[in-house]
This record gives C-alpha cells, sequence and structure tokens, in this order.
C-alpha cells in the first residue's frame, strides 16, 4: 500500500513539473499576443517546452505592440503614423486611442 502511495506522489509531482514548463508558457505567450495584437499561431513553439518559453518571452518583451490598419487592415507598430502597406496617413488622436487600448489590455 505505501508502494502505491509513494509512486502516485511521485506521479502527481511529475504532472506538476510538466505543468509548469510547459502549459503555462503557452498560456501566458496567447495572453501577451492578444495583448499585443499578434498571432497566437507564436505559441505553436510550445510544442517543445523550451521553445515554448523562448516564444514567451519574444512576445512578452521583443515584439511591440500592434495594431490594424483602418484602410487595409494589416498589422503595424501601434506608433505608425503612416502605413507602411497602403501609405494610409493615421492621426495623433488615433495613434493616442490605439496606445491607451493597448494599456488597459495589460491591466
Amino acid at each position: 500500500m505505501k508502494n502505491a502511495f509513494d509512486g502516485s506522489i511521485g506521479l502527481f509531482v511529475v504532472i506538476l513539473i510538466i505543468f509548469f514548463f510547459w502549459f503555462i508558457p503557452i498560456w501566458y505567450g496567447i495572453k501577451w499576443a492578444k495583448i499585443k495584437g499578434v498571432s497566437k499561431l507564436w505559441m505553436l513553439f510550445g510544442i517543445h517546452p523550451m521553445t515554448g518559453w523562448i516564444a514567451f518571452l519574444i512576445l512578452r518583451y521583443g515584439i511591440d505592440p500592434r495594431k490594424q490598419c483602418d484602410k487595409c487592415k494589416e498589422s503595424i507598430k501601434i506608433e505608425a503614423q503612416i502605413c507602411r502597406y497602403c501609405g494610409n496617413q493615421i492621426s495623433q488622436e488615433e495613434i493616442d486611442m490605439a496606445i491607451r487600448a493597448f494599456e488597459d489590455r495589460k491591466k
């Protein structure tokens, strides 16, 4: 009976370690992809635990926040004044609104 109990504790510890090293970075990576307005497909790197952590760190610290151009719907940097795809001029009010929306999503 004691061996079965020890085995179940060991299995529980292994499951906790797998959860921490595999699923936590995927969860937070998807969260930060939504916040920054980039594709959640970045977290396909989470197939391997180490690359999942790397993808999360890139999403969290390495990618600038994005917004969509009103005219062509392409993803552009949040501070962009001109869309690099269609040349649409973006007003300072729209930029300020996008920055406020980004700050609200971070909370």
